[in-house]
């Protein structure tokens, strides 16, 4: 039992006050109570833009489907992004008779043929066949085709959401601004920058240590020397957080000639988007437990030509380990029962204090 777990004595105290100068750190339960977990999952991520790795679109078929799973490990929605032409389109991998999943593997199939009962469905999810049921009364009923999801793109981005709520556009338009550094530009995706990572500790943990560069100068000592830290800045939007690192090295254009390195974006809950001069490095931090979660990255690259091991975007994986050797530490300490809870530093900490406000907001419900 985790020494933080609720009960009736001592129930999470999921406010943050509003004043940073004030505030305290959310309820230290939020990173290992199971029921804390349970609840994040449904009012956080559930409703939550989830990216569609990039993966997906390689190679696409003309016309057929690819089997993924939405937060492997956390949700576990098992999804079908379907190739239609130039239709894309994401839909439900559960069969609506007895609930069999469509596809195990990707198929360049025109139909898709549960491998239970031979119910078959179209590539817009609609009902195409379902032998067996001639007899049945008012049938088929409502809820019978696949049930669709949103696809929407933001350059060479896709994102989905079960149960979306907010105006897409809104909670993208911080992307859509990093973004606009490289319009016109072509990605490719670099497989060689891809990287999964089972870190030790809470999601939450993990993305609050993101959203401060108060920790630079102790724990990545490389990444200090590449950045000045008396420029850097920082930005709370509605629903994100910018930081903005400034440096020497080719610099970010959409800067309008200052000498920004690194545009690092988060957006909530889980979604970060490194934005360098050369592309973007995109991490995605999913929950795989009260007090364990992933992290996914992946490489997109606009101009190969300004790739450097130096600098800001340098060596990328000396600096995420160095980030989950104190993650890690951090959630073994939060543990104790004589840890009284922080305060947040109002000059440093402004996007930690915004992310446990808009949890808290979501966990108290």
């Amino acid at each position: 039992m985790s020494s933080h777990e609720p009960g009736p004595e001592r129930p999470p105290a999921l406010g943050v006050d509003e004043d940073i100068a004030r505030a305290s750190t959310i309820d230290v339960a939020v990173y290992d109570d199971a029921g804390l977990h349970a609840r994040a999952l449904e009012r956080v991520f559930a409703p939550s833009w989830q990216l569609v790795v990039p993966e997906m679109f390689e190679d696409a078929p003309e016309r057929g489907a690819r089997a993924f799973t939405l937060l492997d490990g956390a949700l576990d929605e098992p999804l079908l992004l379907t190739f239609d032409g130039d239709e894309r389109r994401v839909l439900s991998n559960v069969c609506t008779h007895r609930g069999a999943p469509l596809l195990e593997d990707p198929t360049d199939r025109r139909v898709l043929v549960c491998p239970y009962h031979g119910r078959s469905f179209r590539l817009d999810g609609r009902l195409a066949g379902c032998p067996g049921f001639e007899d049945a009364l008012d049938f088929p009923r409502d809820g019978e085709d696949l049930a669709r999801l949103p696809l929407e793109r933001v350059g060479p981005l896709a994102f989905t959401s079960i149960a979306s709520r907010g105006d897409f556009a809104d909670w993208a338009a911080p992307l859509a601004e990093t973004l606009s550094e490289y319009d016109g530009e072509t990605f490719t995706l670099d497989p060689d920058g891809a990287r999964e990572h089972v870190v030790e500790a809470s999601w939450a943990l993990y993305c609050e240590n993101y959203l401060e560069g108060f920790h630079i100068p102790t724990v990545h000592p490389g990444l200090s020397a590449a950045l000045d830290g008396d420029a850097y800045e920082v930005e709370v939007l509605p629903r994100a957080v910018r930081q903005i690192g400034r440096g020497d090295g080719p610099a970010l254009g959409r800067f309008g000639g200052e000498p920004v390195v690194a545009d690092y974006l988060w957006l909530y809950p889980n979604l970060m988007v490194n934005a360098y001069p050369y592309g973007l490095s995109i991490n995605v931090v999913e929950p795989l437990g009260p007090s364990r979660c992933r992290v996914r990255y992946v490489s997109l690259v606009a101009r190969p030509e300004l790739r450097s091991d130096a600098g800001a975007a340098g060596d990328l994986d000396r600096v995420e380990l160095e980030d989950q050797g104190i993650v890690e530490a951090v959630a073994r300490g939060v543990r104790s029962r004589l840890y009284p809870g922080g305060r947040f530093s109002p000059a440093h900490e402004r996007g930690p204090h915004h992310f446990h406000r808009l949890l808290a907001a979501d966990l108290a419900g």
